[in-house]
């Protein structure tokens, strides 16, 4: 018998994600994304994984709203004014320091797990639906 082994160096290397089961095209609609241009980044020192504050601006009906991200392979500086994309209705998340986290700010995965953000362009209006 031959002993399990986990291979955690590369746990989201495309090739070991499995295909999630479908779910429609209306759970996909349920979601809020929406654009936003970073305004500050904060350290946070605190958390288990090495992570950031971020205010990000979602225009005219959402307004400003806070969020912890596992994105420090980029730095304070490129982030600030970064247009993201933000899941914005999936509840606020209170960490272990108190901080609530009220949205989930969207990237694409290397193997690894470093968060790649997904890029829009600099014009596009805050606010403005990703679909």
């Amino acid at each position: 018998m031959s002993e399990h082994v986990i291979d955690s160096s590369q746990p989201y290397h495309p090739r070991k994600l499995e295909k999630k089961e479908y779910v429609g095209a209306a759970a996909y609609f349920e979601l809020d994304l929406r654009s936003g241009i970073i305004l500050k980044v904060e350290e946070f020192p605190e958390m288990r994984k090495p992570s950031y504050k971020i205010e990000v601006d979602f225009g005219p009906v959402i307004g400003k709203l806070w969020s912890s991200a596992q994105i420090t392979n980029y730095s304070r500086e490129a982030l600030i004014g970064r247009i993201v994309v933000g899941a914005l209705n999936l509840g606020d998340k209170t960490l272990p320091t108190g901080f609530i986290s009220q949205f989930l700010v969207l990237g694409a995965l290397d193997p690894d797990g470093t968060v790649r953000l997904l890029e829009l362009p600099q014009d596009v209006m805050l606010g403005s639906m990703v679909a």
